[in-house]
């Protein structure tokens, strides 16, 4: 009679924990495309309008892939200011390849 009643707890104990990882899975929030979330830290958006969010001391990055390659996007962002015209964004050129590739690409194929 005990080990049934172990059992039993047991398998209610795992049903619980169970149903209750399942609820906070569905719960998660989408996630954040990487190059967003690098674009984020680096905190471009102070200056940079994406997407209707950001702030207007820069040129807005929506659609600059309408104005701009992949490849000149890549360019603007490892650029020294001293060679950028009339502008005073940092460099990022001790980011990584990868990051580099991703903020360029995401950039890119803004709506």
């Amino acid at each position: 009679m005990q080990k049934k009643l172990f059992f039993t707890i047991i398998l209610t104990t795992y049903s619980v924990f169970l149903f209750a990882a399942m609820v906070i899975a569905a719960d998660d929030p989408p996630q954040i495309n990487p190059a967003l979330r690098l674009i984020n830290v680096l905190g471009c958006k102070g200056c940079h309008t994406i997407s209707g969010e950001g702030g207007s001391l820069a040129a807005d990055l929506t659609q600059i892939g309408s104005r701009m390659s992949k490849k000149q996007i890549r360019a603007q962002l490892v650029a020294e200011p001293a060679t950028r015209s009339g502008g005073f964004m940092p460099s990022y050129k001790s980011l990584s390849e990868k990051d580099l590739n991703d903020i360029s690409e995401y950039l890119y194929n803004l709506p």
